[in-house]
């Protein structure tokens, strides 16, 4: 009997990994299978090497939004600080400031604002929805007002900072290596460093977090600031490839995480999911606006079409959610037995 449970248990959660892990990239394989069918000229090496460029810059925004979101947050303020790191870049270059430190001050810029959403967030009580508007607001004007709602043009910028938004390494996008190398080190860090532990644990349930002895104000601000950098890092590589700083730029590129972050398999209510489907994520977007350009749907009609999937792929997390919370709920004690209450290790051990 306790032979045939254990096996059940363990049939479950392998049951449960697999669709947690292997769900977005098998949705992922199934539509490329179609579009090999039905859009065969997707399949050009030109055409292909244009999805990995288009999947880049979302890519690395979502990877950042992957952290706070399996705190069980959110972060709408990523497009905001891509525009501010981006009109950064595009001012330090034009007052004669080297490229490199340039760049470097403008992704600290983004840290800036991630540590300040995560001290709203972590010290103060504010609501992440709340606090991320503020900032997004907050730090769109000041975008607007640096630039006096222009572009900021700029010039003479290095070869490194060429590549990074519009250039090629061995024939392969420069932005589409940046994203790759972004989504190793956060795959890296959420399997095997403590702390992507403790953004599990969090997500789970922060009180359990809290007592087994998670520094959670901690941990919180760093995910918030993850989230910051990377969008600041996709602000340079907008400047790149735009070669103006727009402070207008980056005005959907929140939503577009998000989806990329839910469609890959991460929960909203957070403790699920990870950067691998966040990767497959972000690649099946820039493969659906590929397609719908090539079989010549309008821009205007992409965007329906975009909130559609947005739609569903927050239903298909909401349900995992219910599902992944009903198969939690412990079983009704025995009369006249008392349940026994989970210790601080053991709640984080099952939020983990």
């Amino acid at each position: 009997m306790s032979t045939s449970t254990a096996g059940n248990g363990a049939l479950n959660s392998l049951s449960m990994k697999v669709r947690g892990n292997w769900l977005p990239i098998v949705i992922f394989i199934g539509i490329v299978v179609l579009v090999a069918v039905f859009v065969p000229a997707f399949f050009q090496p030109s055409n292909l090497l244009n999805v990995g460029r288009q999947s880049a810059i979302v890519g690395v925004i979502a990877i950042g939004m992957t952290f706070v979101i399996l705190t069980g947050g959110i972060d709408l303020s990523v497009g905001s600080i891509l525009a501010l790191s981006g009109v950064t870049t595009a001012m330090l270059i034009n007052n004669g400031m080297v490229v490199p430190l340039a760049m470097i001050v403008a992704l600290l810029v983004g840290v800036g604002v991630g540590i300040l959403n995560g001290l709203g967030v972590a010290v103060l009580g504010i609501q992440p929805f709340i606090m991320t508007l503020a900032t997004m607001v907050a730090i769109q004007g000041l975008s607007l007002r640096l630039t006096n709602g222009g572009p900021q043009q700029f010039s003479n910028a290095a070869e490194i900072f060429r590549v990074i938004g519009s250039g090629n390494v061995l024939g392969i996008p420069g932005p589409f290596l940046v994203f790759v190398t972004v989504a190793i080190v956060g795959i890296l860090v959420l399997r095997y460093l403590s702390f992507g532990r403790y953004i599990y644990a969090i997500g789970g349930s922060l009180e359990a977090a809290r007592l087994a002895g998670v520094r959670t104000k901690r941990t919180l601000v760093m995910a918030y600031a993850i989230s910051g950098l990377c969008a600041g890092l996709a602000g340079v590589m907008t400047a790149s490839r735009l070669g103006v700083g727009d402070p207008t730029a980056g005005s959907l590129a929140n939503l577009d995480a998000i989806t990329a972050v839910v469609i890959g398999g991460t929960s909203l209510m957070g403790g699920t999911g990870g950067a691998v489907g966040t990767v497959f994520g972000a690649l099946l977007l820039a493969v659906l606006s590929n397609v719908m350009n090539l079989i010549g749907i309008s821009p205007f009609d992409q965007q329906i079409v975009k909130g559609v999937v947005i739609v569903i792929a927050v239903l298909v997390a909401v349900q995992a959610t219910r599902r992944r919370l009903s198969e939690r709920k412990p079983s009704a004690p025995k009369s006249g037995a008392k349940p026994a209450s989970p210790s601080p290790v053991q709640a984080t051990r099952a939020a983990l």
